[in-house]
């Protein structure tokens, strides 16, 4: 267990306290700034019923009741140099989760999201700031005689943490002084890549009386090998895609079913009086084999009506899809690979990110897979927030979804039904007869 250092009590957080150099503009160097200092958009919250708030730019957690709670960033890293402001109130613990992951799991007859991975130790001095501990993943991780307690940390003040992540070597520094270095190829086997939590440790006090900050949030990936990503759409033309409806010719667009508005692309149904297999797909121009590709969407406005029950606030991203040119002209859904995306209305359960199969078939678990949906593991996503998707494409090999930086399903062999297998294909982006809106549209390719 990590220790909470019983200290005397000092104020609370405030973002008026003196501040460490600030960090530089996120186009420098390769940096980015994982916090924008106005909303969460880029992550979401995990495991218990500690609270983040936004004061003046900066992020504070405010303990609450329950478990170990985690804001986490949506996108994944895995080589990278990491650096922040934390500042502490009293006492309190915390530490910084790298190349971590999710799952599900029933505490207390609670099922809850529960963190596990890598983490940076945060906590008061004199103590163990710096060191790694492995949250839910045996303890921790820096060798005993290593856990060498120090003061670097300061207890009334900000304080920069370095963090560098490279292959199974990971590096920390606490204001400017390098406190960790530690290698562990084990370590590095299981956590080679995953996203970045910030943590509010459960604590035996009265929730919304402890509290940690963070600040100049930056983060530069490491051995890209010349592999970025790359939007694939400008937020103000819809050149490059090309549309397919059923029972429309290649390339109509009948009543703007697709389109761009603040910088979004829009699926649309407004110009129909009613549902008649208007299924439309957009797809991006050119095939594709091994990639990651990842978008933000949301459902807006009432369903069409005589549209399915299951299409309500359903879309999806088709991979390893036939071309366009190459569908019938009353063709619904071009054979391929589709992770579905569904909105849903919490507390009523409802998966994103599942598999379905128009016209082809995947193995999981060594079994070939013949239904035409399998659920997902994502918890349920109100319609109307923004969520990621993201699915890593290995061309005939294996197939990951990812919701918000949570793995939520994995299979391989993609094939159409007649058992050829699918190597490479379009991409191309639903409409089912509910209005969605898309954004952050990027590839990366392999």
């Amino acid at each position: 267990m990590k220790h909470l250092i019983a200290l005397l009590a000092i104020s609370l957080i405030s973002v008026s306290c003196n501040s460490l150099e600030t960090a530089t503009d996120s186009s420098e160097n390769g940096w980015k700034e994982l916090f924008n200092g106005e909303n969460f958009d880029g992550w979401t919250i995990r495991g218990g019923g500690a609270s983040y708030e936004i004061k003046d730019g900066t992020i504070v957690g405010i303990n609450g009741p329950e478990h170990n709670t985690f804001l986490s960033t949506w996108d994944l890293y895995s080589d990278f140099e990491l650096e922040f402001d934390v500042m502490l109130n009293d006492p309190m613990n915390s530490g910084v989760q790298i190349r971590s992951k999710a799952r599900w799991e029933t505490v207390d007859e609670i099922t809850i999201e529960r963190v596990y991975g890598p983490q940076i130790e945060i906590e008061q001095s004199p103590g163990e700031s710096g060191y790694l501990y492995g949250e839910r993943a045996g303890g921790w991780m820096t060798p005993e005689d290593q856990l060498v307690r120090h003061s670097h940390f300061k207890n009334d003040d900000w304080n920069r943490y370095r963090i560098v992540a490279n292959g199974p070597r990971i590096q920390t520094w606490i204001n400017g002084i390098q406190i960790s270095d530690l290698v562990d190829e084990n370590i590095y086997e299981a956590h080679k890549e995953g996203f970045i939590g910030l943590q509010v440790h459960r604590i035996d006090a009265e929730a919304g009386t402890r509290s940690v900050a963070w600040k100049n949030i930056r983060i530069r990936e490491l051995n890209t090998g010349g592999k970025e990503w790359r939007s694939l759409f400008n937020g103000k033309d819809l050149d490059d895609w090309t549309i397919k409806v059923t029972g429309y010719d290649l390339g109509e667009n009948p009543n703007g079913m697709f389109s761009v508005k603040d910088g979004l692309l829009r699926t649309n149904y407004a110009g129909f009086d009613k549902f008649d297999k208007q299924f439309g797909h957009i797809f991006y121009n050119g095939t594709f084999s091994h990639y990651r590709f990842r978008l933000e969407y949301r459902f807006y406005g009432e369903q069409l009506a005589g549209g399915p029950g299951w299409a309500y606030r359903n879309s999806g991203i088709m991979a390893h899809g036939q071309t366009p040119e190459s569908m019938t002209k009353d063709q619904d859904f071009p054979n391929s690979i589709e992770m579905q995306i569904l909105g849903g209305d919490p507390p009523a359960k409802r998966t994103s990110g599942n598999l379905c199969t128009p016209g082809t078939h995947v193995v999981i678990d060594g079994e070939l897979i013949e239904r035409h949906c399998t659920s997902s593991t994502s918890k349920t996503y109100p319609w109307d927030e923004w969520v990621q998707i993201e699915v890593h494409v290995n061309g005939p090999g294996e197939i990951v979804h990812y919701i918000n930086g949570n793995e939520v399903l994995r299979y391989t062999e993609p094939q159409l039904n007649d058992g050829t297998i699918l190597s490479e294909g379009t991409i191309s982006i639903q409409a089912e007869s509910h209005g969605g809106e898309f954004r952050n549209i990027e590839i990366m390719e392999l």
